[in-house]
């Protein structure tokens, strides 16, 4: 299992690969309020990776599970390039805002 945390203006972030059981995840906390989602499942990030994986894959919900390995670690080397680009993060923070603003955001996951 590989962990990287990324920092943005009002959020955390979280990204997960678990390279034996081909998982992704990404999970975001909002700083102020300490309210927790996983956003794997957010049409901005399906978009922004959808590169990395294909038709066999099963991606948009909160879990994706990226069969080939060579995908999943293109997939864990451009997701944590893009979290170090300030453009990205800050478009993404104003889609969480969206998001947050619209529920089922929960403090559960322990970030």
């Amino acid at each position: 299992m590989m962990i990287n945390k990324h920092f943005g203006q009002s959020y955390e972030y979280l990204i997960e690969a678990d390279f034996k059981n081909s998982f992704f995840y990404i999970h975001s906390k909002h700083i102020k309020t300490n309210a927790v989602s996983t956003i794997t499942n957010l049409n901005f990030i399906l978009s922004e990776f959808e590169n990395c994986y294909n038709q066999n894959d099963e991606v948009g919900e909160t879990t994706w599970f990226i069969k080939d390995f060579n995908n999943l670690k293109k997939l864990w080397e451009e997701t944590n390039e893009a979290f170090e680009n300030t453009n990205f993060v800050l478009y993404l923070e104003r889609q969480l805002e969206i998001d947050r603003a619209s529920g089922g955001w929960n403090s559960e996951f322990n970030f």
